[in-house]
């Protein structure tokens, strides 16, 4: 290799670490409460209620089941791991805001 593939090589890596480090850098935000309130589905999907309930952030799911389709919530707690929102409901579900199909 010569000196100017060498200089854009070691370029290339000082440009990719200061990216990663500068990511690093950054506080993670909460932004649970900007999702509380009621959110109605318009695709057959369940209605969800997100609300605070003291320090923690509740999700309640508004599902109908059995022959009767009879209303039955279930509550679960919103929780943040790593910048990531999710439920968990005996398997992880993320949660995220799509402002396009809202």
């Amino acid at each position: 290799m010569n000196q100017k593939n060498h200089l854009l090589l070691l370029s290339s890596c000082i440009i990719s670490l200061a990216t990663i480090v500068m990511q690093g850098c950054v506080e993670p935000t909460d932004d649970r409460a900007a999702l509380c309130g009621n959110w109605e589905s318009v695709e057959g999907k369940p209605d969800v209620l997100i609300y605070k309930e003291g320090p923690a952030y509740k999700v309640t799911v508004f599902k109908r089941g059995g022959l009767t389709r009879r209303l039955k919530p279930a509550t679960y707690l919103l929780q943040q791991e790593n910048g990531n929102l999710f439920i968990n409901t005996g398997y992880r579900i993320d949660v995220s805001y799509n402002e396009e199909t809202d």
